[in-house]
């Protein structure tokens, strides 16, 4: 059968629209509230948002204890708190640790598409959300571009968590990708061929250099313990940046680093008990 032009057009409008639908990197509450149907039988499960500055910020809760710390769990880019769900269901985990989730400015159900490229805004906008939660003593956990996220966090507010977890963090400067097509796919013409998950990780990643430049003189007001984990095998945020954070954390309480020769960026979903075994030890 022979297409005409009108349906191959019709064919590319539906692929984007597919393509727009498929990664937005996110669920709905409905399903999340699914996916922590068996753990909510143990343990109190609260999804909702809270206002961050002049944003609202979603969050999942699980919780029991509440004098037991709280796991602050801070999502790369583009993602969302769907990416750490398996976490608020680790049984392990949530016997030391009760969880929170956030989706980032621009991400999840925090204004969707509307990116916050300033890692101090973030910081900001993040610590007035995790201060309204009412736990004793709170780690925060970054993953990739939420790295640097809680880096910022602790530089800007020390005494907001006991211990910060770095997971395949981009916290060096001279190890910020150059990706040369960032910028051009940034401009009006063609930016409407993203989805806008990637709008909002592109509108955030291009200045990132520039933000970390920003933190290096900040690196030392970080007084709490401080693990930092680094696959060896990360494409994406490459081996090194745990020997800049190693270095540049010179105050911190306590530092351990774990170089995995063998890993990857995404430890977190290929080795979540790497991630756990680590926020046990604080």
């Amino acid at each position: 059968m022979k297409l005409n032009k009108y349906t191959y057009l019709a064919v590319i409008v539906l692929l984007w629209v597919g393509c727009q639908s498929c990664f937005q990197f996110r669920k709905s509450d409905k399903k999340q509230y699914k996916e922590l149907k068996d753990i909510s039988k143990k343990y109190q499960v609260k999804l909702g948002t809270k206002k961050g500055g002049d944003r609202d910020i979603h969050y999942t809760l699980v919780h029991g204890d509440t004098s037991k710390p709280l796991a602050v769990f801070i999502h790369g880019s583009p993602g969302s708190s769907s990416s750490f769900l398996h976490f608020a269901q680790d049984t392990a985990l949530l016997r030391g640790f009760n969880v929170l989730i956030l989706d980032r400015p621009g991400f999840g159900y925090s204004n969707f598409g509307d990116a916050e490229p300033s890692m101090e805004r973030q910081s900001l906008i993040l610590r007035e959300v995790v201060n309204q939660f009412s736990f004793s003593k709170k780690v925060l956990i970054g993953h990739s571009l939420g790295g640097p996220i809680i880096c910022r966090m602790a530089m800007d507010e020390p005494e907001i968590a006991s211990g910060l977890l770095i997971i395949a963090g981009s916290v060096s400067p001279e190890l910020e990708p150059e990706e040369k097509w960032r910028k051009p796919m940034s401009k009006k013409a063609l930016r409407w061929l993203l989805p806008k998950s990637f709008r909002v990780s592109n509108d955030e990643i291009i200045p990132a250099k520039e933000e970390l430049l920003k933190m290096v003189p900040l690196w030392s007001k970080i007084t709490c313990d401080v693990q930092i984990i680094q696959g060896g095998k990360d494409p994406l945020v490459p081996a090194g940046n745990e020997d800049y954070a190693e270095k540049m954390l010179v105050n911190a309480n306590s530092v351990k680093v774990y170089r995995l020769p063998d890993e990857n960026h995404f430890i977190p979903f290929t080795e979540p008990q790497l991630i756990t075994d680590a926020l046990l030890r604080f």
